[in-house]
């Protein structure tokens, strides 16, 4: 509908609903009932609010008089409204069973509110609330449809941003259960897989061959779920101070030998770049993600663009979640094929995959998108004018200074101490008792935080108490800042499948192991522990 120009209303007067007034001379506003409808047209056409008046007495329902504010809604002229059907305004995404509801409440000059997609005259397209009213004359006689809109676009938008925030935390609680309960499976078959290991003769290539497909399919379950859990934003992030140059560079050679010989890589770094407080690990598996989308993308061969900025956001943000702000960004750049349109506000989804059946799991960027959030920060997908497409991860601004690289010298092997294992399920403290063992330690196994505090405080001696973050009852979170603070000179190692939110910032003050952990990893934080930040080879 339309609402533009008074002075083209024919002498009816125009009554919403079933009021009856007699009709008035707007060009003549002699009389008390006449001026006040002259006020009425003047307000109609200087509001902010677009309306419009139709004929439905004139073939096919032209509009007759549209105000400024829909000419400016609409981006249409007079002329270009006036004497039309106001079906202009529909486009391909316009919903035909509104069009139709619409139609309906004109056929039975009812009024009509419902909200729909329409277009402008430049081809862009908004949401616009619309209320049709018929209006009758003294005698009842139908002269009018009324018609009021209001552009409800950032609305809409913000309603679908919600809906779709809703949808990622309900799958996210769903991953983030599924996959703590698969890291306890994958723990209990990773740790022998390692035990095995050491005990087969390394002549037995058989047997080695088992162990070794059995370990590479935990580790890429492993994988899987470490991807599940990145969305779900359940786990533990163990972020420093960090440039996002230096990670590039460092990670050089993995890059390019993933990408491959036939794919060029670029990297537009930009000086004096800004520090962000970064997973480093998590970081450097995002963007492993987005450059094995960017090979699928261009079919093994082109070229990869990486690039690092400092931005600073203000107004409507990049990508959903960012609030305004300085931020570190770093950007791939492909030469692919693009991303389909329809596409784009989808590929993040879990489980979503364009590629066929069995290339892709549908949790790559799914995964780069709940590290992204769970970092504060966001990340976007956008196509390129001359082709290709570009990911953008933006990561919030951190004062301070990068702190330098040290790798501690550790002993690998145990020399007898008495370990305190806090663990409730008991496949994987049976796991974990054979592995402190096997690498030299004593064992004495605890199944409740509660039960621990009671044999510590017993008396009995032990060099480190190993605890799972998630039990019942008390956390392992919690029994580690009370035997700090009853117990300062015990050290404390956590483990766990899976972290929740409000845990991670009291667990940082601790080590933390993540499951599925190697023997090797339990080896080397063990000594560490026990041997201090300067352990003796």
């Amino acid at each position: 509908m339309s609402d533009d120009d008074l002075d083209k209303v024919p002498g009816d007067t125009m009554i919403p609903g079933q009021l009856h007034v007699p009709p008035p001379h707007l060009s003549d506003a002699s009389t008390p009932g006449e001026a006040r409808h002259d006020i009425f047209f003047a307000a109609v056409e200087t509001t902010r609010m677009p309306m419009i008046v139709t004929d439905p007495n004139r073939p096919d329902n032209p509009i007759v008089f549209c105000n400024k504010a829909f000419v400016k809604m609409t981006g249409y002229t007079l002329d270009d409204i006036v004497g039309h059907n106001c079906r202009f305004l529909q486009g391909p995404e316009t919903d035909r069973s509104v069009i139709d509801q619409v139609r309906d409440a004109i056929a039975r000059q009812e009024e009509v509110a419902v909200e729909v997609l329409n277009y402008r005259k430049n081809g862009s397209t908004f949401w616009n609330a619309l209320f049709v009213s018929p209006v009758f004359d003294a005698a009842g006689k139908l002269i009018y449809f009324f018609g009021s809109q209001l552009d409800i676009s950032r609305r809409k938008e913000a309603e679908e941003a919600l809906h779709q925030a809703q949808k990622m935390e309900a799958v996210g609680k769903l991953t983030g259960g599924i996959a703590h309960d698969f890291n306890n499976l994958l723990q209990v078959v990773l740790g022998y897989v390692d035990l095995l290991d050491g005990r087969i003769d390394a002549n037995d290539r058989s047997s080695r061959r088992a162990i070794e497909a059995i370990g590479a399919a935990a580790n890429r379950g492993a994988t899987l779920t470490q991807q599940l859990l990145a969305f779900a934003r359940k786990q533990e992030l163990r972020d420093r101070l960090l440039n996002l140059n230096t990670l590039v560079m460092d990670f050089g050679p993995i890059i390019d030998r993933n990408l491959g010989a036939d794919i060029t890589v670029k990297r537009q770094l930009t000086d004096n770049l800004w520090n962000s407080r970064i997973d480093p690990v998590q970081a450097e598996m995002a963007l492993l993600n987005l450059l094995s989308n960017a090979h699928d993308a261009m079919d093994g061969s082109g070229h990869v663009i990486i690039g690092t900025d400092n931005v600073v956001i203000q107004g409507e943000p990049p990508a959903p979640g960012l609030e305004p702000g300085e931020y570190v960004v770093l950007s791939v750049t492909d030469s692919g094929r693009g991303i389909d349109e329809e596409n784009l506000d989808k590929i993040f989804d879990p489980f979503f995959s364009t590629k066929g059946v069995g290339k892709g799991t549908g949790l790559g960027l799914s995964m780069v998108y709940g590290f992204m959030r769970q970092s504060g920060g966001g990340v976007s997908a956008e196509n390129l004018a001359e082709g290709g497409a570009r990911f953008t991860l933006y990561f919030p601004r951190a004062r301070g200074m990068v702190e330098g690289k040290s790798v501690p010298m550790v002993r690998q092997r145990g020399g007898g101490e008495t370990i305190l294992m806090v663990e409730d399920q008991p496949q994987v403290a049976e796991l974990g008792a054979a592995m402190l063992e096997d690498l030299g330690y004593s064992v004495t196994h605890v199944d409740t935080a509660t039960r621990a505090l009671e044999v510590l405080r017993g008396g009995a001696d032990f060099a480190l108490v190993f605890t799972d973050i998630v039990m019942p009852g008390m956390s392992g979170v919690a029994l580690a800042q009370t035997v700090r603070r009853e117990f300062p000179n015990l050290p404390v190692l956590l483990t766990t499948g899976y972290s929740d939110r409000a845990l991670d910032e009291d667990s940082r003050a601790f080590e933390l192991v993540r499951k599925p952990y190697r023997r090797a990893d339990l080896a080397l934080k063990m000594k560490q522990l026990l041997e201090g930040p300067n352990g003796i080879a």
